[in-house]
């Protein structure tokens, strides 16, 4: 009976002692899997964190970061997400200025206080690096007292990325500057039997398109891309009075040599890379629209031999031209052709017994057309290349420009 009981005693100490053990085990892994648990907890809600903050700086980079102010509401009609496309405001533009200061706190300038100057330039995806070099040499040469504003007609759905490459050229050279890009799908409709025989499609054409889209300007410098470098500050063109004239331009050097159109072209005709537009005077008279029923007419009858400045020199009501000194457009080819060939004698020349008046020019130009050298595919002179490469440079994607054009 005793020895029952000594059993059972010893059964029931070695429970005890098992049960003891097995506590100090639970125990021991409560506190591993305590740690093991919080450490869980605090990875999944970094992982939260960054992957909120992360979206939410991707849905404001594509988004544009919809804002509470009518003027950048979204419309869901026309805005596109996840796919690169660029996502315009309910009004159909976008002012990178406004972005900079409503997400990054860039206060904007008071620009009344500057001699304000306003460009419109075209831009699609093709040719933005070469929009880059034409609006780097505008910036450069500005002075410290003028204030730019370019009004970009972006074709093809531009892209935002792209639209940031142009607008960083702002804290890059010249921050007395505003960047305001338009949608340009309506100048693709309007001409699109143009986008066929163009080159460059609508971008010629798409300058014109300003003139319906800007509001409160009463005139604007068109400026052409990749072929035109400014040289000094623009404002001395762009307080020039219009007066009842519909645009200024520089009259071209051989309009009775080789120009064909169904139309008797004037002794004097103009170059489409730089034009001072009256736009208070296009949208009186809705220049744009009748231009645009004109060109599908006629484009349809005959042959162009530069459809874009056909188009200013042919189809504007008469009277509506005016003339502005050769510096504010200068042809390079003038002076090498002076060179080698007599263009001061040549009687169908604009220039026909004005060699002065050419090399005048020359000491002063304001700006300067290479559109006969394409400098960016290695052609004309060492001095015309150098220019190409010194705002090259200056744009800061020097890199990618020269691994597409040759630098």
């Amino acid at each position: 009976m005793n020895l029952e009981k000594n059993e059972n005693f010893k059964i029931s100490n070695m429970n005890k002692e098992n049960t003891k053990e097995e506590r100090k085990k639970n125990k021991i892994k409560f506190n591993l899997i305590w740690p093991i648990l919080m450490i869980s907890f605090f990875i999944v809600c970094f992982q939260f964190i960054h992957a909120e903050i992360y979206n939410k700086k991707e849905k404001q980079e594509i988004n544009l970061r919809n804002t509470e102010s009518l003027e950048y509401s979204i419309d869901k009609s026309i805005s596109y997400d996840k796919n690169g496309q660029t996502i315009y405001s309910k009004n159909n533009f976008i002012n990178f200025n406004k972005l900079d200061k409503y997400y990054n706190g860039v206060n904007e300038q008071d620009t009344s206080k500057y001699n304000n100057i306003h460009i419109t330039l075209c831009v699609n995806e093709d040719y933005h690096l070469l929009a880059l070099v034409t609006i780097a040499s505008i910036l450069k040469n500005a002075d410290q007292n003028s204030y730019i504003h370019f009004h970009i007609i972006a074709l093809n759905n531009l892209k935002f990325e792209i639209m940031k490459k142009i607008y960083s050229l702002k804290s890059n050279i010249n921050n007395n500057s505003e960047f305001i890009f338009y949608n340009g799908k309506k100048v693709e409709e309007d001409f699109e039997l143009g986008i066929k025989v163009s080159e460059r499609g609508a971008i010629d054409y798409g300058r014109l398109l300003i003139t319906e889209l800007i509001e409160n300007i009463d005139k604007i410098i068109s400026i052409d891309i990749g072929d035109i470098f400014v040289e000094k500050d623009l404002f001395e063109l762009y307080k020039k009075d219009l007066g009842y004239f519909g645009y200024l331009a520089v009259e071209d050097a051989y309009p009775k040599c080789f120009l064909e159109s169904i139309f008797n072209h004037k002794d004097r005709y103009v170059n489409g890379g730089v034009i001072l537009l009256n736009v208070k005077k296009w949208k009186e008279i809705n220049l744009y629209q009748y231009i645009v029923k004109m060109f599908k007419y006629v484009l349809t009858k005959t042959k162009f031999y530069n459809p874009y400045t056909d188009i200013m020199n042919d189809f504007l009501p008469w009277g509506s031209t005016g003339y502005m000194e050769l510096k504010y457009n200068f042809p390079d080819y003038i002076i090498e052709n002076g060179k080698n060939y007599d263009i001061w004698n040549k009687q169908c020349s604009y220039y026909f017994y004005k060699k002065e008046k050419v090399l005048d020019a020359e000491r002063n130009v304001v700006i300067r057309n290479l559109y006969n050298y394409k400098v960016y595919k290695g052609q004309g002179t060492e001095e015309m290349k150098n220019l190409w490469k010194k705002y090259v440079q200056l744009t800061g994607f020097n890199d990618e420009i020269c691994k597409k054009y040759i630098c």
